[in-house]
This record gives structure tokens, C-alpha cells and sequence, in this order.
């Protein structure tokens, strides 16, 4: 007797631990012989000996989280998702406001020019604060993504077999974050992107946020399986595979723990790269030293520091019921798409200088923190936590200007990127000390200066020297 195949749209699947569970669950219902779920398309195609019941197909994905429902809709009809995803975004912007009355985003300004010992100690402590603040809303959505995963595939039903892949993530992130902190050390200049290129690597990595956002937020079901999984070259997995007469009737692959463990310490470490402000700070402080050694130690003290943080998130996840856990995801992914945005908005003030700042009148005289010195035109200015202060100073065109920059912390700010300024390229400001600059604005205009990274700007309006 033939056998009997269907297909079926499911609700709520938006990833690769999603269809493991699924494909885990339906394979037990009795006469099911083949399951294939695919996440990008929201359908599980099911082989089996008799005709599926579907009440009962229905009743097992509800238990585990999922709904029997139709072709994929732009935006989730479930008002209870888009309560909880109001709900996250308040939650996001208070931790937000709390870290900016507290003066927690500006801890990483108290990097100055301490001993190797000390820079170390400081990275960690840094760490700490990362951990339990934009680390935690950063990289939190990966934690939650390898969580959801291990719970499908788990075959340790002890505490510590549960806790284990957070152990791994975080080792891997250790080691991975001393590694690559050495290679920074070493080869910094040929890591550090400039101009248009690094303005496309932030929209390339914004738009990549935004879909794992999407994914872990499930606003909306038919972008959700765009997002992508991870490459296969993180790990050397072992597979188990029951044979088939084709791919339509294959099993899914099952990883081994090693190819879990190696698959999820790779995560850990790539996690380097993802765009946070402490990290990118004390990844500054680590390309200053030009030292290997040191900046390796520098860079796994710091990652160390955050690992109480992220332990965190995992034992909630452990310890959170299914409903709890989804409404982390969202939290999760509203913080992806909120570093998602910073991304954007930072990749345009590179892309097009002085965006916004156009219509403002033009002044009539050198701004305060300007002097004129025997001829030449003195222009101080302080970059601290926060940017640039003043915001935006005034010179006269055809008077040489010497720009003294005076470095408080050691934030993305201090990674200067000013060409038409006389700042040569991949400049980073030494915290407690003052750079000197010299140019002459041959014409009337507008100058305008950012850090690496585009988050912070500032400018210099050029006026006609009085006569």
C-alpha cells in the first residue's frame, strides 16, 4: 500500500532548533514514518502509514508550542505577541534610559593609560558591567537562539547536561574573543575598515540583525525564515542519518555533542564581531597596545568579565516555562533590532556627512573655543564618553587652524576620522592626553569629523575671515 504524504503549514516556526522540535515531536505520533519541517517555509511534510489525524497532529505541536495554521502572513495576527512586543520595547528603552542616569554607558570611558595588570583588571570589570547591560542585549539573543536549540536536541536530562551549552558558549567565547584579540593586536590596521567599505559592512550587518531580530520577535512569520543559520564551517559535525529511498522520505540529521559543543563555542567566539560599545571600546584599547600578547589578555579579561551575565540569561531560560521563554525571545529580539537601527543611523552619518545638520544659519564670528594666536586659529576640543564637545565649532577660511583634541575616554569616539582635518587614517586618541592636528579651510563650509564607526560626529563651519 502506498504511502500516505501531506503537508501542513505550522505556526510559530521560525528556526532551525523550531523544526528539530517539530520533526522531535510529530515522529512520535503513531504511524509516522518521515517528518521534514522547514522554518523558511512554515510547512512540515509528514510520510506516513495511515492518515494523519489532525487533531491530534494539532493537540502535539500545541503542547510543544506550535499551531496548525495557513500560508505565512506578513505580520503575525496574534495580539498577545504584539503585547509582549510593546511591552519589550518599553522594557528596552527603560534599560536604556536607566544606563544613561546611572552613567553606566559611560564606564567604558574609565579606560586611561593604566599598566598591563591594570588594563586587565579594568577589561574584566568592564566585562561585568557589559554583561549585565548592552552585551546582555546584544549578544542575549544568541545565548536564547543556542538554549532553544540544546532543548530540542538534549540527551542529558541532569542540571548540568542542560547548563552545558552555556559553558560552551561562553568558553568559546573566551578563547575566541583572546585570540582575536592578539590577531588585533598584531595586525590591527588590516582589520580596521574605513570610509564607504565600513559604512557597507554596518548595512550588511544592520540588515542581518534586523532578520534575526524579525526571527526572534516572530512579528512577522514570512520574513522570520529569511534569517540566516549558521555557516558550516563553525564546526566539523558528526552526523547519525537513517537511510531513504529519497530526500523527501530522509530523517533529519542529528548532531553529536561534540558537533553541538564545537558548533556553539564557534558562536561564542564570532560573537566578537557583533557591535557593542563596550566591546568596541576596550577592542580600541587592545589595538592601541600593539602588542599581542597583551591585547589577547586584554580581550579575554573583558569577555571573562561579561560571561556572569550571559550565565544569567541561560539559567532563566532553564528555569522560565515555555510562555516565559518566548517572551524573552522578543525582548531579546527588540534589543537585536534597536542595535540594528544604531547601526543604520551610524553607516549614514559615513555615508553622508553632516546628514541633518543642513539649514542651520550661518554664524558671524569664531565660536568660544576658538582662539587666534599670533596668526594662527587654536580649536579645542574635548572627546569624552558621550562624543565630541562642542557638537560644532566655527573658524575663518585662509587662517591655518591647530586642532587640539583633548581624549578623556576610551569610547568608539576615539577612533577619529577626520581627512580633510589632517588626521591621518586609523588614528585613535590616547585617553589623558591631547592631539594636535594642523589644516587650513581654503573655502567656505561645512568640515565634518566622526569616529570610526560612525556613531558620534561633530563639525566645523568655515566662514569668511573678516577683512
Amino acid at each position: 500500500m502506498a504511502p500516505y504524504r501531506s503537508t501542513e503549514h505550522v505556526e510559530g516556526m521560525t528556526c532551525r532548533a523550531c523544526e528539530l522540535r517539530i520533526q522531535k515531536t510529530v515522529a512520535k505520533l503513531p504511524g509516522v514514518t518521515s517528518v521534514v519541517a522547514s522554518a523558511r517555509s512554515g510547512t512540515v511534510r509528514i510520510t506516513s502509514t495511515t492518515e494523519i489525524d489532525r487533531a491530534r497532529l494539532a493537540q502535539a505541536l500545541s503542547k510543544v508550542g506550535y499551531r496548525l495554521g495557513g500560508r505565512r502572513a506578513w505580520l503575525s495576527r496574534d495580539p498577545q505577541l504584539w503585547r509582549d512586543v510593546a511591552l519589550s520595547v518599553v522594557a528596552v528603552a527603560a534599560l536604556i534610559e536607566v544606563a544613561r542616569l546611572t552613567g553606566l554607558t559611560r564606564l567604558a570611558g574609565s579606560i586611561g593609560t593604566p599598566s598591563a595588570a591594570g588594563g586587565m583588571l579594568l577589561a574584566a570589570l568592564l566585562g561585568v558591567a557589559a554583561g549585565f547591560s548592552t552585551c546582555m542585549a546584544m549578544v542575549g539573543g544568541l545565548v536564547l537562539a543556542v538554549s532553544a536549540r540544546h532543548q530540542v536536541l538534549q540527551d542529558d536530562s541532569s542540571r548540568a547536561g542542560r547548563f552545558r551549552p552555556h559553558i560552551v558558549f561562553n568558553a568559546g567565547r573566551v578563547v575566541g574573543f583572546a585570540l582575536l584579540g592578539a590577531l588585533t593586536g598584531l595586525v590591527g590596521t588590516v582589520l580596521t575598515l574605513s570610509g564607504t567599505a565600513l559604512a557597507v559592512a554596518m548595512l550588511v550587518a544592520a540588515a542581518v540583525m534586523t532578520l534575526v531580530g524579525l526571527q526572534l520577535t516572530a512579528v512577522s512569520p514570512k520574513l522570520a525564515g529569511l534569517a540566516p543559520t549558521l555557516p558550516a564551517w563553525l564546526t566539523a559535525r558528526t552526523r547519525r542519518t537513517a537511510s531513504a529511498d529519497d530526500a523527501d522520505h530522509a530523517q533529519p540529521a542529528v548532531e553529536s555533542r561534540s558537533g553541538r559543543d564545537l558548533r556553539t563555542a564557534g558562536l561564542g567566539a564570532v560573537s566578537f564581531f557583533l557591535p557593542c560599545g563596550f566591546t568596541q571600546a576596550v577592542q580600541l584599547y587592545a589595538l592601541s597596545t600593539g602588542s599581542p600578547l597583551r591585547a589577547g589578555a586584554i580581550m579575554g579579561a573583558f569577555a571573562l568579565g561579561t560571561t556572569p551575565g550571559l550565565l544569567s540569561i541561560g539559567g532563566v531560560t532553564l528555569a522560565a516555562r515555555q510562555r516565559s521563554r518566548e517572551r524573552l525571545f522578543r525582548l531579546a529580539g527588540v534589543a537585536v533590532l534597536a542595535f540594528a537601527i544604531i547601526n543604520v543611523s551610524g553607516a549614514l552619518r559615513v555615508l553622508v556627512p553632516g546628514l541633518g545638520s543642513a539649514g542651520a544659519s550661518a554664524p558671524s564670528a569664531i565660536s568660544k573655543n576658538v582662539t587666534v594666536r599670533d596668526g594662527v586659529q587654536v580649536l579645542a576640543v574635548t572627546q569624552g564618553a558621550d562624543g565630541y564637545t562642542p557638537q560644532e565649532s566655527v573658524v575663518y577660511a585662509g587662517i591655518p587652524v591647530r586642532w587640539e583634541i583633548r581624549s578623556t575616554a576610551l569610547t568608539c569616539a576615539a577612533w577619529l576620522v577626520a581627512p580633510e582635518m589632517g588626521v591621518p587614517a586609523n588614528t585613535v586618541l590616547e585617553p589623558g592626553k591631547t592631539s594636535t592636528f594642523e589644516f587650513t579651510a581654503s573655502s567656505t563650509g561645512t568640515l565634518n569629523y566622526r569616529c570610526g564607526m560612525g556613531m558620534y560626529s561633530a563639525s566645523v563651519r568655515v566662514i569668511p575671515a573678516p577683512e
